[in-house]
């Protein structure tokens, strides 16, 4: 499933290019080839990864950044012709200083604080035209993870496989990201060794706590929840 050479995407200037067809659902269906993709941050794809995700029919990116990311290191296909750019950005700045990560809560946190932008950005996913589609943030790991996860929950698709496919970031961004983020932490004038379990710790049991995440979401659906898991479902975007 993981190994499926159609998983990764190795194009250029990106590390965490990755498809999410393929995988298991619990109807005993799978999850649609090149129909969902989710990536790290596209400023530096080059012009042959961009012309292989045209041709595969690429016709949205859901750049879910917020808005100094994107003006510090702009997308590639935000003034494309042929595929279109959506800044739909989950939060609107950086997390607040006093703000201590946690990585127990932090998902669960983050998917009662942007319920609201996740139903909304289900909706834009399921219009007519929309996919092919493509999301993706920074590092296309946390925000992008859940994102991908509940779009993934809502089709039906099995937790197991949700949570490998988080996990594959590890694989993806290699170690040097550890290095990239303890930079970008020490910019921000924060403690590293506050944050150092969000960009190492957590990866070797992710697996273990994006199943418990998705099953407290499953158990407790809040409204916007079960508006995107029925947009979603209706749309019948990610399963043949």
């Amino acid at each position: 499933m993981l190994a499926d050479e159609r998983r990764v995407l190795r194009l250029g200037g990106v590390r965490n290019l990755r498809d999410v067809g393929g995988y298991p659902t619990t109807d005993a269906r799978c999850t649609r080839w090149r129909t969902l993709y989710r990536s790290d941050c596209l400023d530096c794809l080059d012009a042959a990864g961009q012309a292989w995700l045209v041709q595969a029919g690429l016709r949205s990116v859901i750049d879910i950044r917020d808005d100094t990311e994107v003006a510090e290191r702009p997308n590639v296909f935000a003034a494309s012709r042929e595929v279109a750019y959506r800044h739909f950005p989950l939060f609107r700045g950086p997390p607040p200083d006093d703000l201590e990560p946690d990585l127990r809560r932090g998902y669960r946190r983050e998917v009662d604080m942007v319920g609201q932008e996740l139903a909304a950005l289900v909706a834009e996913l399921v219009q007519p035209g929309r996919l092919p589609a493509l999301v993706h943030c920074a590092a296309g790991k946390d925000r992008t993870g859940v994102v991908i996860a509940m779009i993934l929950m809502a089709v039906g698709t099995d937790r197991w496989a949700i949570a490998e496919d988080y996990a594959l970031s590890q694989v993806c961004l290699g170690p040097s990201y550890i290095a990239e983020t303890r930079k970008w932490v020490v910019r921000q004038g924060w403690n590293w060794s506050t944050w150092e379990h969000t960009a190492t710790r957590h990866l070797s049991g992710c697996s273990k706590r994006w199943r418990t995440l998705t099953s407290a979401t499953a158990a407790s659906r809040s409204t916007w929840l079960t508006m995107a898991w029925a947009q979603a479902r209706s749309a019948n975007c990610a399963r043949r």
